[in-house]
């Protein structure tokens, strides 16, 4: 995973003259560099598979600051939300967090620097292939949802596999509640949480508009078309500022009435009645 950054680095940021592993740089090391420390892993929730928080540190030339932000605009846009591969074919995305520090000077150096902080995510699988098909409201949505913002965003269920693809949304089942009618029927309700990612081209913010304005508009989604068979929506809501990874945009909740199996039980043969009975 750390020689895949390094070479991404190097390909996407050509001022970089390496990038190291801690104990590599030395003092007469050519500047501009990187250094990249590697942290601990998380298992963070099984929709996303593990988390790993890496720094990238790089170092220029003691001058002034403004050359290590711009150094560190260059990293952010080359790392921030990519997916990467590694010799192994594993796939990872990187999702830039924030500085990792205030401004260092390296006086022994002769060099100023300062951290950043990115989360590897979906490092490791987490042993399925991010797809639930047996819980056939969960394709139904997926499929609405696809004919909502088009073939360019790929759709998952239940889980963000390894080497998932943006732009994504991803839906998961949160909580289902079952609610007896009458003898003949229940309904059952089921509220799900969608995450979406996006990209440049497809942004997050106006899929989440998209998505949750056609909730509300629908009342209800197909379910069994060849039955005439619906799901109905009720209360969606979204938070713009919500991790699209971790936590989930949008939630909806989907009721539908099902009809309870009737009991077989053996026919009367006959009936006997006699009127007078001693």
């Amino acid at each position: 995973m750390r020689n895949t950054i390094r070479e991404k680095l190097l390909a996407a940021v050509p001022e970089l003259k390496d990038v190291f592993e801690p104990h590599s740089a030395e003092e007469s090391s050519p500047k501009p560099y990187a250094i990249v420390l590697q942290g601990d892993d998380s298992e963070e929730s099984p929709w996303i598979g593990f988390r790993r928080i890496v720094e990238i540190w790089p170092y220029v030339s003691r001058s002034t600051f403004g050359k290590v932000d711009a150094l560190s605009d260059k990293i952010i846009a080359a790392l921030d939300k990519q997916l990467l591969t590694t010799e192994t074919g594993e796939v990872f995305s990187c999702v830039y967090l924030g500085s990792a520090g205030q401004d260092v000077v390296d006086e022994e150096w002769d060099a100023i620097t300062r951290g950043m902080q990115f989360a590897v995510m979906a490092l490791q699988p987490v042993g399925t292939d991010g797809q639930i098909t047996s819980d056939p409201w969960v394709p139904a949505l997926s499929a609405w949802t696809s004919s909502i913002l088009g073939t360019d965003w790929d759709i998952y269920n239940g889980f963000w596999p390894l080497g998932y693809l943006r732009p994504a949304v991803m839906w998961r089942v949160t909580n289902v509640e079952i609610k007896t009618l009458a003898f003949s029927s229940y309904q059952v309700t089921k509220r799900f949480t969608a995450h979406v990612l996006g990209n440049e081209k497809q942004p997050e913010h106006s899929a989440v508009f998209s998505l949750v304005a056609a909730l509300g508009s629908a009342i209800k989604i197909p379910f069994d078309l060849a039955d005439r068979r619906y799901l109905t929506v009720v209360d969606p809501k979204a938070n713009i500022g919500a991790d699209g990874l971790r936590e989930g945009q949008i939630t909806v909740t989907l009721s539908r009435r099902v009809a309870r199996p009737q009991e077989e039980v053996p026919l009367i043969r006959s009936v006997n009645y006699k009127p007078n009975i001693k």
